[in-house]
């Protein structure tokens, strides 16, 4: 099975590099391939509470410009074995070089069948700038499925998530993203994701899409 996954990501990864090499405008928008690149440390303030910093690298446009980097402080707490309550604070640079404030909140729930863990994740984002006040906010709904392989340190996942924007004239469906991907534990406090991720803009004329190869570290303190 995990030479399935490998394989099957690493085609879909080589294919978005082709299909990315389409930069001129068509029917269904923009398409672009993207590497999004972040790194975290996790600190365990008691049996109950985390504290987790992250940052964060991304580039657009076939890998020619920046997109976007940011810095986020994240409280999480697990008051049972199946649910996660978290908020923080995202400071971005990315809307047309303004700086972006981000404040965020989510529940997450987790169920184990068999060896395989299904995840939901409900998140709310609120965004705004000194400047241009307040900019799009987004319930998100993600659901996630990972498999834990037999003594084997990669676990394969699938994961998908669609964006509702709430403060639109009109409140849409705004985003969607699919997600295939490894997560790989290196050791007992370090760990790192490797995804390929499809991202769609929906209720749009001409919405654009992004083929992102991601990769994400963090690091237990």
């Amino acid at each position: 099975m995990i030479k399935k996954i490998i394989l099957l990501f690493t085609v879909l990864f080589f294919n978005s590099i082709l299909i990315a090499q389409d930069m001129g405008p068509s029917p269904s928008g923009q398409k672009d391939f993207q590497l999004w690149l972040d790194a975290g440390v996790n600190y365990k303030v008691n049996k109950k509470l985390d504290l987790k910093f992250e940052a964060a690298y991304r580039r657009e446009n076939n890998l020619a410009d920046l997109n976007e980097t940011y810095l986020e402080l994240q409280v999480q707490t697990d008051p049972y074995k199946f649910l996660v309550l978290s908020g923080g604070y995202r400071l971005s640079g990315w809307f047309d070089q303004y700086l972006v404030n981000r404040l965020f909140t989510f529940a997450r729930f987790s169920f184990n069948i068999d060896r395989f863990k299904i995840q939901y994740r409900l998140r709310f984002d609120y965004n705004f700038n000194a400047t241009l006040g307040t900019l799009s906010n987004n319930l998100r709904n993600k659901i996630k499925v990972s498999y834990r392989t037999r003594k084997f340190p990669l676990d394969p996942f699938i994961a998908y998530e669609l964006f509702y924007r709430t403060n639109h004239f009109d409140s849409r469906v705004s985003q969607q993203r699919m997600d295939i991907g490894l997560d790989y534990s290196i050791s007992k406090k370090n760990d790192l994701k490797i995804y390929y991720r499809f991202q769609q803009q929906l209720n749009d004329y001409a919405p654009n899409q992004n083929y992102i190869l991601g990769i994400s570290y963090s690091f237990d303190i």
